[in-house]
């Protein structure tokens, strides 16, 4: 694995995971919050890094796409089963997620040329999918009235809307990127 400070801002989202899951079952609320929070930010970094720093890798193009499912699926489960986030919610994305690296595994053993980039609807369901789990975070650790609770569910639900949309068109543009790269292949291996 080629070390550099993008590789190692992806690795530490991975090793993060299982601590925020530790927090959030030990009800060590505000440390769920802070790890979840930076845990996002190095999503969000490790990208602009890669392009700025010329650390592009294959490592850091499989890891990072890993990370972000790892991040959010370790964060949704606890959020489902304490009952701030809607099941709906969490099938769509786990479904979304599954699908996505049962496609790179399945292209990989065909041997397809894979162009390991995500493309832009699925980069901001991504961000939305953070930013709802942010306001389900914060709702589990703040008890507070109930208008201050509406309110962030109100804002958690419209991000949640605003992500549906571009989980089913991130899920879509991917399975027609790979049918073409199917496609492709074969018409080169011909």
């Amino acid at each position: 694995m080629r070390v550099n400070v993008a590789n190692i801002l992806t690795f530490s989202r991975l090793l993060l995971v299982p601590v925020f899951v530790y927090c959030f079952v030990v009800d060590m609320k505000m440390w769920a919050f802070i790890i979840f929070c930076v845990a996002s930010f190095t999503d969000l970094i490790d990208g602009t890094v890669a392009r700025v720093l010329g650390q592009h890798s294959k490592i850091g193009a499989l890891l990072d796409p890993m990370a972000d499912k790892a991040l959010m699926q370790g964060c949704f489960i606890p959020l489902l089963i304490a009952g701030f986030l809607p099941w709906w919610f969490f099938v769509l994305a786990l479904t979304r997620d599954l699908m996505i690296v049962g496609g790179i595994i399945y292209l990989e053993n065909k041997k397809a040329e894979l162009p390991y980039r995500a493309i832009w609807p699925s980069k901001l369901a991504t961000l939305f999918q953070m930013t709802v789990a942010g306001f389900a975070l914060l709702r589990w650790w703040l008890v507070m009235d109930p208008s201050m609770q509406s309110q962030l569910f109100f804002w958690q639900m419209s991000f949640m809307i605003l992500s549906s949309v571009f989980i089913v068109m991130s899920g879509y543009q991917y399975v027609q990127m790979g049918l073409y790269l199917l496609r492709k292949g074969r018409v080169a291996n011909a």
